[in-house]
């Protein structure tokens, strides 16, 4: 019976929720650098930190607007992607690729529409010697995501067929759009 209370502990011990584990090199929370693989699938997820140097409702609202500004700029790869993919339809199909992109307007319903981003988790995290940062950790819900995408597809003027619009949104999704982030901030 030790035995198998000695376990449980250990197993409890071990068991840190996901958000809480720290990273191997940085040493900080997973919700700080990777808060996309703790939301549900197509919900994004931003995490920015500044210096703790203000007051927390100042140190609260710059790095919650950074945050957004974070899930703003994975929306606009996400818009490039889809855009790619439209054109490539277009580029193989009958259609002619005339009309407003994509992205002209997406920075406006984007915009718009990062106001619907909640404020999931807000914490001060200690940095490297005595400084400590302050981190914001912002998450708009799949549905969010899809009334952005049809906000895109509606004020583009752009007719597709149920099939094309379906394949569209798979990109605007795509973790392929995640990676390409990435690549663009050079992480």
């Amino acid at each position: 019976m030790t035995a198998a209370f000695t376990a449980g502990l250990l197993a409890g011990c071990a068991g840190n929720a996901p958000s809480e584990q720290q990273s191997s090199t940085s040493g900080l929370p997973a919700w700080v650098i990777t808060p996309g693989k703790l939301v549900p699938e197509g919900a994004m997820a931003a995490t920015e930190c500044v210096p703790a140097n203000a007051s927390m409702s100042i140190l609260k609202s710059k790095s919650t607007a950074l945050a957004r500004a974070t899930l703003a700029q994975q929306i606009q790869v996400s818009v490039q992607a889809m855009e790619k993919t439209y054109q490539d339809q277009t580029e193989n199909g009958a259609e002619s690729a005339s009309g407003s992109t994509f992205s002209s307007v997406s920075k406006q319903v984007t915009d718009q529409m990062l106001n619907g981003a909640i404020l999931e988790r807000v914490d001060y995290i200690p940095g490297t010697g005595e400084t400590t940062r302050f981190c914001s950790m912002v998450v708009m819900a799949p549905e969010q995501n899809r009334k952005i995408f049809e906000q895109i597809i509606d004020r583009s003027n752009r007719q597709m067929s149920p099939d094309n619009e379906a394949l569209l949104y798979q990109e605007f999704r795509a973790k392929r759009a995640a990676e390409e982030l990435d690549d663009a901030l050079g992480g």
